[in-house]
């Protein structure tokens, strides 16, 4: 009686179980149907890939902890209104540096000096905020600062085919050496007196306002100019010509050289407006109202600002994508929330084991394209499927009506081999006449 019991409830469970996946992989399918959801499924893909890899690492140095050690990967950043907060300013400007090179990416440029328009940015933004100038100025010196390091490789690549790459690249270490430069010309009084290679704090009023959510300290506008950046970028892209100008260019630049389109003026805008997003990443990081930050000056002291690079690691799990931008940075400030608790489950864990997390997630994000190519072949056998049956279910309905026609009389009646055998024989004698 007992195992009946126990069965029909594993029965249940198991159909309940079922029905989810089948619920669950419908609206995936119904995603990747559409072409705007595309990416947000392959996206998905990857990171779940990642966790599972993240998994798998986790339990090979600790099989005990591994499962605490994932559950407290995905939770931490959700366990108070203080740690998602701080998840929530850290991943404003994240989302801006993502959108930095997922548009540039748009026209196939690789915006890889972007660390050098963050870090221009911040320090021409901070070097304002400092003398006195309001946030909303500062801000607006920071993109134009990113702007301009941004002109220059779209420029060069434009007008002299340079590889933005290269142009890039060096021009990251002008940047360095020159702010390094600068920094040693500045009034003591801009300078931190107890380590004089930094900036002193940016004031009060420089910073960004807080948006005043008591459960979210530290949330501030700048989170709302991110997600109305992203939103307006979205949109520019899908629904303007300037957007689909862009996107013709990256993917077939001679058919949109044939359709007449400025190669010239298109390069120079992607970079440019690049480097303003970038710029604004910059001026966000040292700008929020919590923030400690000081800027390093000096060429020996952590010039350049890493969060440019991880706008290439935001934007890859994004799959280029502007509103994609905003799921990726959000993930990846959560997996490095959780870098202390996790190094509390077990002692075989450390800090540096979300960082591999996060590198598998990103790895596997450079198969995106395979996941979507696949995700793609998929929908479009199952398409193809369905309208091959339902031709041939037309063509077997039209087959039974003209056999059940009374239109038809022929087919209805019995065929007598021994007429047609006469008239055979009548039509061949007229013949012979003839």
């Amino acid at each position: 009686m007992n195992n009946t019991k126990s069965n029909s409830v594993l029965n249940k469970i198991g159909s309940a179980l079922s029905k989810a996946a089948m619920k669950i992989g419908q609206f995936f399918h119904f995603l990747n149907g559409k072409k705007a959801y595309g990416s947000i499924v392959s996206g998905i893909i990857c990171v779940i890939i990642g966790l599972l890899a993240g998994l798998i690492v986790l339990l090979c140095l600790d099989p005990g902890a591994g499962f605490e050690g994932l559950a407290k990967l995905i939770t931490t950043g959700f366990q108070d209104g203080t740690t998602f907060g701080r998840v929530l300013y850290q991943a404003a400007p994240m989302m801006l540096s993502g959108l930095a090179i997922a548009f540039s990416f748009k026209l196939g440029l690789f915006n890889i000096g972007i660390t050098g328009q963050v870090t221009l940015g911040a320090f021409c933004s901070v070097l304002v905020g400092i003398c006195g100038a309001n946030w909303f100025v500062c801000l607006l010196v920071g993109m134009i600062a990113g702007a301009l390091a941004g002109f220059i490789p779209g420029f060069l690549k434009a007008k002299f085919n340079v590889n933005e790459v290269l142009s890039g690249i060096m021009l990251n270490w002008i940047i360095y050496y020159v702010i390094g430069l600068i920094g040693s010309y500045l009034p003591r009084s801009f300078k931190n007196t107890q380590t004089p290679a930094e900036l002193i704090n940016i004031p009060a009023a420089a910073r960004l306002p807080s948006l005043g959510i008591e459960q979210l300290p530290g949330v501030n506008v700048g989170l709302i100019i991110s997600i109305a950046i992203l939103i307006i970028f979205q949109v520019i892209l899908v629904k303007t010509k300037f957007g689909f100008e862009l996107k013709l260019s990256g993917s077939n630049k001679f058919a949109a050289q044939y359709a007449g389109m400025n190669q010239t003026k298109n390069i120079i805008l992607a970079l440019t407006i690049s480097g303003a997003l970038a710029g604004i990443c910059g001026y966000m990081i040292y700008a929020n109202p919590l923030s400690s930050l000081r800027f390093y000056w000096s060429a020996g002291q952590k010039t350049l600002i890493a969060d440019g690079f991880t706008g290439i690691s935001v934007s890859l799990i994004a799959q280029n994508s502007p509103i994609g931008c905003i799921l990726s940075s959000i993930l990846l400030t959560l997996i490095d929330a959780a870098q202390t608790p996790l190094k509390n489950v077990s002692s075989a864990y450390n800090v540096h084991y979300t960082e591999l997390i996060k590198a598998i997630i990103i790895y596997f994000a450079s198969f995106s394209s395979f996941f979507g190519m696949l995700l793609r072949h998929l929908y479009e056998r199952k398409e193809n499927r369905i309208h091959h049956h339902d031709i041939n279910s037309d063509d077997n309905d039209d087959d039974e009506k003209m056999i059940n026609s009374s239109d038809t009389p022929l087919l209805s009646q019995p065929v007598n081999a021994e007429s047609i055998y006469s008239s055979d024989s009548t039509l061949k004698s007229e013949d012979s006449t003839k």
